[in-house]
């Protein structure tokens, strides 16, 4: 097992000392949750046609499934995207606690859904606030997943949310009554952002060896560790993961999209599927329809990921890229960029010359090195193009 070509990752990641324990799917499913996770992100607001464009361009791009929203509420949008030629799998997910769930099923069956995740508190706490016991809750659930077997829906996934603050011995209960009323793969959530990668790894091999089935991992981002929580639910053999464009999510979001086809593609050399070289032009589409900017320093797609300023970088760069970049731009779509300011010497000012075709004599070039140096300081920032075409002018 190797990085794909392209990727300069680690020797290290691929020892058998530290692969002993994973125990990686054969494949891995992405469902993009962008239209149902997303859109709960403070800015983010989706109208019919942006979520036929959105999935389309999923689809595109390679990714096996997609989240159309709440089943009930976005069933036009199942249908429109249906109709517009989209191969993916189309999930929606179902509030099981909502009192009109056998309308929003039937009806999410009718628009031709291809995925039912049935959703459920597993917490105590959640269900103590919402006046329900863990025997209602089990109920339901059977409930739920009998009816949809019912109505024929051709995949049903329990997915009970709040996973991590639940308790395990109410879990297991939930987790038998809904394999034994049929359901076809389960998730772990953790919905709070709050467990750390070896909690998730424990908790996605423990609902495996309970349940036999598939499981699906979705991770937030509240501590930071969304995208490493994600990986952690793969090595324990989780087969699906959900992901988000840019990462869009509620709160603090989750796992990005690119950054988990790169990780998986690079640092454990799966092949995903997805056509990688789409993937930074995908997230500047999403920053355009949200107004969300892209971080400049985000991985695989922000403007500073193969950015330099430092002359021994800038030199590197141009002579061995393989030396310092982890992997090259036109991988991810992505573009290197020279930046001058703090750090900038004449390597990088005479690299930038070259790449704005300008000229200068070199009895000068100290003095402009001087005043990028002093101008970004005082700016704190880096030096735009167009002022240093004025030192230049200048000196």
């Amino acid at each position: 097992m190797t990085a794909r070509a392209g990727i300069h990752s680690s020797p290290y990641n691929f020892l058998p000392e530290v692969t002993a324990d994973d125990d990686l799917p054969a494949s891995i499913t992405f469902e993009d949750v962008t239209l149902r996770e997303g859109e709960q992100a403070a800015e983010i607001a989706f109208g019919l046609d942006d979520r036929v464009e959105i999935a389309r361009r999923l689809d595109a791009v390679g990714v096996h499934q997609i989240q159309v929203g709440y089943a009930g509420d976005e069933d036009a949008a199942v249908k429109a995207i249906k109709q517009a030629g989209v191969q993916a799998r189309l999930a929606q997910l179902l509030v099981g606690f909502k009192p009109d769930w056998r309308r929003r099923l039937e009806s999410a069956r009718d628009a031709g859904v291809d995925v039912i995740q049935v959703l459920y508190r597993s917490a105590d706490g959640q269900l103590s606030h919402m006046g329900i016991s863990r025997e209602q809750a089990r109920d339901r659930v059977v409930e739920i997943i009998t009816a949809a077997r019912e109505l024929g829906l051709p995949l049903i996934q329990f997915s009970p949310s709040f996973v991590t603050r639940a308790d395990w011995d109410f879990l297991e209960i939930l987790y038998r009554a809904a394999t034994a009323a049929g359901a076809h793969q389960m998730s772990v959530a953790d919905s709070m952002g709050v467990a750390r990668p070896a909690a998730i790894r424990y908790l996605v091999g423990r609902v495996r060896a309970l349940t036999g089935l598939p499981v699906q991992i979705h991770c937030h981002n509240d501590f930071g560790v969304g995208l490493a929580n994600t990986l952690a639910g793969i090595e324990a053999g989780a087969s699906s993961a959900d992901v988000a464009i840019m990462g869009l999510g509620e709160r603090t979001g989750g796992a990005p999209l690119d950054e988990l086809a790169m990780a998986l593609e690079g640092l454990y050399g799966v092949s995903t599927g997805i056509k990688l070289e789409a993937l930074y032009d995908l997230s500047k589409f999403m920053e355009r329809l949200t107004g969300v900017v892209i971080p400049p320093m985000k991985p695989v797609v922000g403007a500073n990921c193969f950015a330099q300023k430092l002359d021994i970088h800038v030199m590197l760069t141009a002579e061995r890229p393989d030396l310092l970049e982890p992997y090259e731009p036109k991988l991810v779509g992505n573009h290197r960029a020279l930046r001058l300011g703090r750090g900038s010497g004449p390597l990088a000012v005479k690299a930038k010359l070259r790449e704005l075709g300008l000229s200068l004599e070199e009895a000068k070039l100290d003095t402009v090195v001087a005043r990028i140096n002093a101008e970004s300081i005082t700016q704190r920032s880096f030096i735009t193009d167009d002022a240093f075409r004025a030192f230049v002018r200048e000196a």
